[in-house]
């Protein structure tokens, strides 16, 4: 009797050491599967981060299914989409105030012309050969020279602007034709020129005008 208690005994503790190797597998197991989980949802919670859109979409199919994914995706969409919308603003915000504002050239022509400044004033068009063949001259003029130069195109005027410019002063010799060149200092007519000019002859008109020495 005593060696059959002895095998009884034995079986027992053999059956506790097989069920606890069982659990510690299972445990295991069901630890590796967490992992494995859990790096799965962190993989989509980086896609869903970079790639907005496509995580919206996975989310608006999984949510049902795949809960935890979902939700893992979901969230990181709405975030990379907080993020981007917040530094789109700001980009906004900052291009925006970076901008000066635009001042029309015939009101800006218009207040030096009230303070009595020196103007160099070009009525020319924009289909016409001639005056495109002085606007670079005298640009070039006016940069060495540094007087204050404005080159209109009258047919990109309003007509309110071409008033202005047009008839400040009485423009002697002016019937329409262009380009034509005048110069004002003080709010008085000082001399006018009609058509294309070389460099020499510029510099000579401008001299001739009191513009430059």
């Amino acid at each position: 009797m005593a060696k059959v208690e002895k095998k009884n005994v034995k079986k027992t503790n053999v059956k506790k050491e097989v069920i606890k190797k069982e659990t510690v597998a299972s445990k295991k197991e069901e630890k590796i599967v967490k992992n494995t989980n859990k790096k799965s949802i962190n993989l989509w919670w980086i896609l869903g981060l970079i790639l907005p859109p496509v995580g919206l979409v996975l989310y608006l199919v999984w949510r049902k299914n795949k809960k935890d994914v979902a939700k893992s995706i979901g969230t990181a969409s709405l975030i990379s989409a907080i993020i981007m919308l917040f530094f789109g603003m700001s980009f906004l915000v900052h291009t925006n105030s970076d901008k000066k504002p635009e001042v029309n050239e015939v009101t800006e022509w218009k207040e030096k012309f009230d303070n009595g400044e020196t103007l160099v004033t070009v009525i020319a068009s924009s289909t016409c050969p001639h005056c495109q063949n002085l606007k670079p001259i005298i640009t070039a003029s006016a940069k060495k020279y540094g007087y204050n130069l404005y080159f209109f195109e009258g047919d990109k005027l309003s007509d309110s602007d071409y008033k202005i410019v047009s008839t400040a002063v009485e423009l002697k010799d002016y019937e329409g034709y262009v380009p034509y060149t005048f110069v004002i200092t003080n709010k008085k007519y000082i001399n006018s020129h009609t058509g294309e000019m070389t460099d020499s002859e510029l510099t000579k008109f401008l001299k001739d005008s009191k513009v430059i020495k």
